[in-house]
């Protein structure tokens, strides 16, 4: 699987369709698509409530736009789309570089020490670091794993490998009774929606089941994916939501 094609099927953005006949050309051209209207939809039709919207907008204007070329430089390095990475780092640390969790997970990515030293991060309070070692890791996730029956499947699975951690995906998988490219992400997620924090060796919060946290995890990154495809203004009629 290439990194670079995951991602194609739902930001493949067409701006101008050609249509044949009679040996001409009809163009439809991209001022016929209103960046307002489709920001207008986006936001119409998300789930998150009014103030996640307002702080998503005020950080966005804030925060985000210090650091959107270092998305768009990683994102070209990894095969990935920058609005993707810009929606997986607001739900991770809302934009902040000095992030911490209560596990003692760091920076804008929230990567882990161990995972840090896999991808080459040495400062992970440094943003350029933060940003592209999550996003190297989110690729090689991406790049090796070997489940999901449709491309929406396989991405919204290794999001889960991110949250989760790739090995428990993997031991999850083996209580789905399908061949690893038949599973879907609802297969996931029947599985995720009954297990703890002891069964993948992690943390609970607060009666907040780690499987739960995990679903959770992914739909959010899709809510805020969808905020930053208004923002970036592309085309809805043509890009599929990964879910």
């Amino acid at each position: 699987m290439k990194k670079g094609n995951i991602f194609n099927f739902f930001l493949a953005l067409v701006l101008i369709l050609t249509i044949g006949g009679c040996g001409q050309n009809i163009q439809v051209s991209e001022e016929t698509f209103s960046c307002e209207e489709n920001a207008n939809n986006i936001y119409k039709d998300s789930s998150l409530n009014n103030f996640e919207k307002s702080k998503f907008n005020n950080l966005l204007n804030e925060k985000f736009v210090l650091y959107e070329d270092l998305f768009k430089k990683a994102a070209q390095d990894n095969g990935l789309e920058w609005e993707l990475l810009a929606a997986i780092s607001f739900q991770e640390s809302q934009w902040d570089p000095r992030a911490k969790s209560n596990m003692g997970v760091r920076g804008m990515m929230m990567v882990t020490l161990e995972t840090a030293a896999i991808v080459g991060v040495k400062n992970r309070l440094d943003p350029e670091q933060s940003i592209n070692g999550g996003s190297k890791y989110i690729a090689s996730l991406v790049e090796k794993n070997i489940f999901g029956k449709s491309k929406s499947d396989q991405l919204a699975i290794a999001l889960a490998s991110y949250n989760l951690g790739p090995t428990n995906i993997i031991n999850l998988a083996q209580s789905i009774n399908k061949e690893p490219d038949q599973m879907t992400w609802e297969d996931f997620v029947a599985v995720l929606e009954n297990i703890s924090g002891e069964d993948v060796n992690l943390v609970d919060k607060n009666g907040y089941k780690r499987g739960q946290q995990a679903i959770d995890y992914v739909h959010r990154v899709e809510d805020y994916y969808k905020l930053m495809i208004a923002y970036s203004c592309k085309d809805p009629i043509y890009q599929s939501s990964f879910l």
